[in-house]
């Protein structure tokens, strides 16, 4: 049995679009009345794969995804190369690694200050903090909590403290924190709220994770590599 874990959330949309052009259909994976364990009808199932019915999905939260296919939860699982990011700094020694990047849903992981702050650059940023007391903290709201503290020791931004949040993060600022991390797309959502971006830290976009312990697996190696290729004919 192989255990595939597909995103519910602004990836979906996505996700359903690429299975749609590789004939990939799923029983109740849809915008509307979603099932959390759609169904792979072997019958309906695109030939080139390799075992259909051994196939079993489940759809979570892509950001949870590296975290339960690391814990042999699930052998496979499409999610973002920022969460697998987030992942991997949280965890180095993770059996979980990328197997294919997918293309779709691209963000760019970026660090914004309101516009009222006369910062604009991350060098400007560091001489700024320097007018920060002793007791004085510079806050970092994310959801990439491990990402933003890695970032910030690495530009040395000191003295800073993250404050991890679940979505609408933009909205901390002023009052709550003085800078964020966040995925935008085209940056609209931050100028509508007068924030106003310093740095790209990386883009992001939708992947296939595996644990390496599945890899191991001939039977399942078998199945995983025909899903790959069939994932594959979608990036021509």
């Amino acid at each position: 049995m192989i255990n595939l874990a597909i995103p519910d959330g602004h990836q979906m949309k996505h996700v359903l679009k690429f299975f749609d052009n590789i004939g990939l259909c799923l029983d109740g994976y849809n915008n509307g009345t979603l099932n959390r364990r759609p169904l792979l009808p072997p019958d309906r199932a695109p030939k080139m794969l390799k075992s259909p019915e051994s196939i079993y999905t489940k759809v979570i939260r892509p950001q949870d995804m590296p975290t339960h296919v690391a814990s042999n939860d699930f052998d496979l699982g499409i999610t973002g190369t920022d969460w697998l990011k987030e992942h991997t700094i949280r965890f180095p020694l993770s059996p979980v690694e990328k197997l294919l990047g997918l293309g779709f849903g691209k963000v760019r992981i970026v660090a914004a200050l309101h516009e009222s702050l006369p910062v604009y650059s991350i060098e400007e940023l560091r001489n700024f903090l320097s007018s920060f007391t002793p007791l004085d903290y510079f806050r970092i709201a994310s959801e990439y909590t491990y990402i933003a503290d890695d970032y910030a020791r690495r530009k040395k931004l000191h003295k800073y403290r993250v404050i991890m949040t679940y979505g609408a993060t933009e909205s901390l600022i002023p009052e709550d924190a003085e800078m964020i991390l966040e995925n935008t797309e085209t940056g609209s959502t931050l100028r509508k709220n007068r924030l106003r971006i310093i740095d790209t830290l990386f883009e992001s976009e939708g992947c296939l994770i595996v644990n390496k312990n599945s890899l191991d697996n001939k039977e399942k190696k078998g199945v995983i590599e025909s899903l790959c290729d069939l994932f594959q004919r979608g990036l021509t």
